[in-house]
């Protein structure tokens, strides 16, 4: 019987762990790409006015990028108590879905926010994040690195 809470299986870790960051980012994009197009009379606004958000939307991708990243780090440390490779993957995998909840979630908001005031800058600020979102996919190599592996422990990954 399969066991739902188990570890990774070190061969299909990469497979896995990279279809579930490229999941993440398609729903960013195509909620993006449906705001964009659904937006009433869409504009770049870069006069704020009396909107906190302006200022508030930055901060958050920023704050989002910072305390992911943070998560991520303090995570990535646990690993090093592990003593199976399928433990440290597991690790790695709750580390990089922590960061990559963070950077979504201010994404969403922005884009969200887009779809309440039609203010395109919002959207370009979920762009940004999209990007940096991008940025911190998981390779074989990222993986190797943070978790510090051994020339055995990366040959059980390669199966």
């Amino acid at each position: 019987m399969y066991n739902q809470t188990s570890s990774p299986n070190p061969n299909n870790f990469i497979k896995t762990t990279t279809i579930i960051h490229l999941g993440l980012l398609i729903g960013q994009v195509l909620f993006g790409t449906v705001v964009f197009f659904s937006a009433q009379n869409p504009v770049v606004d870069l006069h704020p006015g009396n909107d906190v958000i302006f200022y508030v939307a930055p901060l958050m991708i920023i704050a989002a990028m910072f305390v992911g990243s943070l998560l991520y780090k303090q995570q990535i440390k646990k690993s090093a108590e592990k003593t199976t490779v399928k433990e440290k993957l597991g690790v790695y995998q709750a580390a990089l879905i922590m960061r990559c909840a963070a950077s979504e979630g201010a994404s969403f908001f922005c884009i969200a926010y887009t779809l309440i005031t039609a203010n395109l800058f919002y959207l370009i600020l979920a762009g940004v994040n999209i990007i940096y979102f991008i940025s911190i996919r998981p390779t074989r190599e990222k993986i190797e690195e943070a978790l510090n592996l051994d020339y055995n422990e990366k040959a059980v990954i390669d199966g």
